[in-house]
This record gives structure tokens, C-alpha cells and sequence, in this order.
């Protein structure tokens, strides 16, 4: 690990974040915003009016593709994800997300500083309560995922081969939920609560880097955050 000293701001600036992890980090932010925007108009077309003749009017065949293009950037960067999760050679961070007895102790005990205000320790990547919410969050789009497939299935012919494996692996929610209209109901709620997610996680970033001064949004941008110099 990289250390660097300041002065006179009596820091250390410390490698947090390889540039494979903080491409992976803006690859599925700007997905997810694409997806944000072309989901909710697909979930309510009238929100948006098209001009002109009907070839103009027409909009949402062109709503839905980038919503595939965006949806399978944010598939590809999830299984990247998760897999130098568990393979990296720079950190293997699944252990920082495992709902624990000693991850959720370290939650709650980052939990309180937001409001009594006093700076907990210093980790190196993520605290363990950033590692409970990002395990929630790949865990909502793993399920965006499977719900996505199984909507998107529905206008492929049965002749091609990747809508049979889609079927195969996807056919089973529309099971679990009770129907193709449910699910779609699902995939919708899911990208609300995704969006309140994400909104809660940038205000808490913002947050630690104003009052505990550590840098959080600098690391996802440059790779270092600061360490109080003892």
C-alpha cells in the first residue's frame, strides 16, 4: 500500500482504488442512469411526447434499445465485479460485504459517527457499512438482472439459441413472483428503491468527505483517499 506524506494537512495519502475498480465503479454508474431514465419512460411512455410525423412520434423502440445497450454494460461490469471480488489480485473485498458478526458490529459502530460526528477508523476501501449497502445493491441488480431477462425474453422468437437460455435461466422468476405482470411490477419497484440507494450512498460519500475529510470522492476519481497521521 502507498503512502504518501502531506503537509502541512498532517495526512497520508493512501492507494484505495486501482483503475480497474474505479472503471467498473463509473462503467455501472452511467449504465444505471441510462437505465433510470429509459426505464421509467418505458414504464410510462406518456411521460414523454414525440413531434411530427408518426416515423418521429415514435420513440420507444429507440428507448428500448438503449436500455439493452445499457442494460448489458451493467450486466458485464456486475459479473466483472463480482468476480475480482473474489479473484483480485490488488483486494479480494467479498470478505468487507459479508453480513457478518463482525461486519455488522463495524456498521453499527460507523452507523452512530454519522450522527454523534466522531471520525471511526480508518479503512483502507469501503467501512462495513458501505459493504452491507453494496451487497444490497448487487443483490438488487442481480435481481434487475433476471427480471429484466425474463421481460426482455418475451418479443424474441423461440428459434434463437440465446432466447432459449435466457428462458432457461429466467423462466423460473415468473414462477416465484405469480406471473409476467408481476414481475414486471417488481422490476419497476426494485429501480425506485435502487434510486434511493443511490441516492443515499452519494449524499453519505459527500458526507464523509466534508466532515471526516478522508477523500471518499476523490478515490473513486484519482485512486487515493487521505489517513490522519497519527
Amino acid at each position: 500500500m502507498t503512502k504518501i506524506y502531506i503537509s502541512p494537512q498532517k495526512k497520508h495519502l493512501v492507494y484505495t482504488r486501482n483503475f480497474t475498480n474505479r472503471l467498473i465503479h463509473w462503467a455501472t454508474f452511467f449504465s444505471v442512469m441510462v437505465l433510470m431514465v429509459t426505464g421509467y419512460y418505458i414504464g410510462e411512455p406518456t411521460a414523454l411526447y414525440g413531434t411530427g410525423e408518426a416515423w418521429n412520434s415514435s420513440v420507444m423502440a429507440d428507448i428500448r434499445l438503449y436500455h439493452f445497450y445499457a442494460a448489458m454494460v451493467l450486466d458485464t461490469t456486475l459479473l466483472v465485479w463480482v468476480y475480482l471480488a473474489l479473484n483480485s489480485l490488488f483486494h479480494k473485498y467479498w470478505r468487507d460485504m459479508l453480513p457478518t458478526p463482525h461486519v455488522i458490529k463495524g456498521a453499527w459502530e460507523v452507523f452512530k459517527c454519522y450522527f454523534t460526528f466522531r471520525k471511526p477508523k480508518f479503512y483502507p476501501r469501503f467501512d462495513p457499512l458501505d459493504g452491507l449497502l453494496f451487497l444490497a445493491l448487487i443483490l438488487l441488480m442481480a435481481l434487475q438482472m433476471l427480471t429484466g431477462f425474463q421481460l426482455y425474453v418475451h418479443a424474441l422468437g423461440t428459434e434463437y439459441w440465446w432466447a432459449k437460455v435466457i428462458r432457461l435461466s429466467s423462466d423460473w422468476v415468473t414462477v416465484m413472483f405469480g406471473g409476467d405482470q408481476n414481475v414486471r411490477v417488481v422490476h419497476h419497484i426494485v429501480e425506485w428503491i435502487m434510486l434511493a440507494g443511490i441516492i443515499v450512498h452519494v449524499y453519505l460519500q459527500v458526507a464523509k468527505t466534508i466532515i471526516w475529510e478522508d477523500g471518499h470522492i476523490g478515490q473513486i476519481v484519482g485512486g487515493y483517499k487521505y489517513r490522519d497521521v497519527k
